[in-house]
């Protein structure tokens, strides 16, 4: 019993010396999420499955690292960053999974999922003289709303312009996009005109779905479906209200549905810009505030600590002193307060002002219930969850990659 009791609170401490001493570097243990394109589509034909898996993989890093550039850099800032071939955006690949594999004798299809050094990707980018941003949004929730008729439409089937945003929350963006599901649950939350007059139950969907944040997009088809009308509004905790008009017509050859899938998609990088644009880090000069961490004990300090982790506004996180009741913290960070104070929130963290002006760092959401600090037990195998997607996961290596996995046929 002597030793068990040594055990735990030797464990015990050293967390709390690890928390306190600011041993755990934010970046250092961040997720590498931001450095990350996922469902990247490749498609290569060749004399062998082989060699056509070799090309299409060699095409994907390619395509990877644009969409890497796309998610990161405004549109403005493209030209600045180099063009990479393959072999050179393989330099900065730090792994791969691929997924929807199918094959044939001849040709190879995937989907890949490419996670990039993000040291060496970073400085490419920063060396570059392009502007980056690197804080993700909370998910939003789109809610498509297409008028027809005098009436408007929301859960009906034959809203084309729900049909629209389909895809498009797949898309490699620094503001996930969420699409309800419209079950009967989502239906007897809201209905349209609900949703248009803000009503409560627009926000309990929106937490519902994990969501502070509401994209409500409404669609006028007109001219027989020759053209549309659309307008859109970001509405929540972080939205402020940024309207958007976008008037679309048909092009030549172009279904009705096309022409409002690339509306959708036109409005998607309206939203991704103005995000990017009010997050862009600057580098040129660093910053330094005091903060005080209330704290109803060592709990709420771990979970600010995992809380801070992987914010790319910040630095450096400097612990000048702790008690039972508070933590004083010296933080580094580029940009100003108003991008520190929006980069925090997007990880349930709100900076203020308190009443002797000293900011003040509070735990938003917190968990409906803390667990203590456990040790972790041992276990002989890993179960993984039933709607979890399973990929081969490839890292890659100096030489080729192995090809020998199973794929499905390809006609």
């Amino acid at each position: 019993m002597r030793f068990r009791r040594f055990f735990y609170k030797t464990a015990f401490l050293a967390t709390f010396f690890t928390l306190s001493t600011g041993l755990l570097h934010p970046a250092a243990l961040a997720a590498n999420e931001v450095y990350t394109v996922r469902g990247i589509p490749v498609d290569a034909t060749a004399n062998s499955v082989i060699e056509a898996k070799k090309n299409a993989l060699s095409q994907g890093y390619e395509k990877a690292f644009r969409a890497l550039v796309r998610k990161l850099v405004p549109e403005h800032d493209h030209a600045k960053v180099p063009k990479l071939n393959s072999k050179d955006a393989l330099n900065y690949v730090l792994d791969i999974s691929l997924s929807a594999e199918r094959s044939s004798s001849v040709r190879y299809i995937a989907n890949m999922t490419v996670r990039f050094k993000e040291s060496q990707t970073r400085a490419l980018l920063r060396n570059s003289g392009a502007a980056i941003a690197e804080t993700v949004s909370k998910p939003v929730l789109i809610l498509p709303i297409e008028k027809r008729a005098g009436s408007s439409l929301l859960w009906e089937d034959r809203n084309q312009w729900r049909t629209a945003w389909g895809g498009v929350g797949a898309s490699n963006g620094l503001v996930p996009l969420t699409m309800p599901l419209g079950d009967l649950d989502d239906l007897s939350l809201v209905d349209a005109k609900g949703a248009l007059a803000g009503n409560e139950g627009l926000w309990k969907l929106a937490r519902k779905y994990g969501s502070s944040d509401v994209f409500l997009s409404v669609a006028e088809i007109t001219n027989d479906g020759a053209a549309a009308n659309l307008s859109a509004v970001r509405v929540g905790r972080f939205g402020e209200g940024r309207r958007y008009q976008l008037n679309v017509t048909k092009a030549e050859g172009e279904t009705t549905q096309k022409m409002l899938r690339r509306a959708a998609r036109s409005l998607d990088n309206s939203l991704q810009h103005d995000w990017k644009q009010a997050n862009l880090l600057q580098f040129g000069v660093e910053r330094w505030i005091q903060v005080e961490v209330p704290i109803a004990g060592l709990q709420d300090w771990v979970l600010v600590n995992n809380r801070l982790q992987g914010v790319p506004a910040i630095n450096k996180v400097k612990t000048r002193s702790i008690n039972r009741t508070q933590v004083n913290l010296d933080v580094y960070f580029a940009g100003d307060e108003r991008q520190l104070s929006l980069a925090l929130a997007q990880k349930d963290l709100a900076l203020v002002l308190n009443e002797r002006s000293i900011w003040e760092l509070q735990i938003l959401n917190r968990p409906k219930a803390q667990q203590g600090l456990n040790l972790p037990a041992q276990t002989n195998s890993q179960v993984l969850a039933t709607e979890e997607t399973v990929v081969d996961e490839v890292i890659v290596p100096e030489q080729e990659i192995d090809l020998g996995s199973e794929t499905e046929a390809v006609e």
